[in-house]
């Protein structure tokens, strides 16, 4: 694997080299990594792919040639299992191969449907006791902006997600929730954040969070179509 710019952004902004001001190395790409890139951009005309790896708490850029581009801190979901996604309410992140389904910013034109859908988003109040608060402080809700500048919509539930699901309810392995069977969930994405506390962290109902300024950064790397792993390792 060819190696480019080795870099990492955080709120902070960007170290040299291969260090993060948070102190997190970056490691060299597991093996197999290269292989699971260029399997994932077979059919993507796009220049970069996005590798989330929740061990690291990180999302990194490769190109094509599966050079590691950028890499930035990340939040995910606050389950301490740190499993897949599984269903409805579990407060966890899939694992698997996803495709960026739709991109929000504050900053696109005023009257355009991206701005207008994330600025509605963004005025949803978030409150501690229905289990949305700061990280760290259970009696804080998390209040408004919880989305930040940036929305990427992912396309989860794939197929393995839909037949793991069916199979753990065919088993009885989901219980219901206020009395009905949950579903297997949606809006899994990755987006900005108002807890920037949270980064580093298990502090989401199953989405990516990542600091504000990270995910700005990190939107010349996205379009529509981009493939995007997420990992446990």
């Amino acid at each position: 694997m060819r190696e480019n710019r080795r870099y990492c952004g955080s709120g902070m902004g960007k170290i040299f080299f291969c260090f993060l001001l948070t102190g997190l190395i970056l490691q060299p790409a597991r093996a197999g990594t290269e292989d699971e890139i260029q399997k994932a951009s077979v059919k993507y005309p796009g220049e970069y792919v996005i590798y989330i790896s929740k061990k690291n708490y990180t999302l990194e850029v490769y190109d094509r040639k599966a050079s590691l581009i950028a890499c930035f801190r990340i939040a995910y979901g606050s389950n301490p299992d740190g499993k897949a996604k599984l269903h409805e309410g579990d407060n966890r992140t899939p694992e698997g191969v996803y495709f960026i389904n739709e991109i929000l910013s504050m900053d696109a034109g005023r009257g355009s449907d991206s701005r207008k859908k994330l600025r509605g988003m963004n005025r949803i109040y978030f409150r501690a006791r229905d289990g949305h608060s700061k990280f760290g402080r259970p009696s804080v809700d998390l209040g408004y902006d919880a989305y930040g500048p940036r929305f990427f919509g992912l396309s989860y539930p794939n197929n393995e997600d839909k037949r793991r699901y069916l199979k753990a309810v065919r088993e009885g392995k989901i219980r219901k929730m206020n009395g009905k069977m949950p579903g297997i969930g949606f809006g899994i994405a990755i987006h900005g954040c108002n807890d920037e506390d949270s980064i580093g962290h298990l502090s989401s109902s199953g989405c990516i969070r990542m600091h504000n300024r990270d995910i700005v950064e990190c939107e010349r790397y996205v379009r529509r179509g981009a493939p995007v792993i997420i990992t446990a390792e």
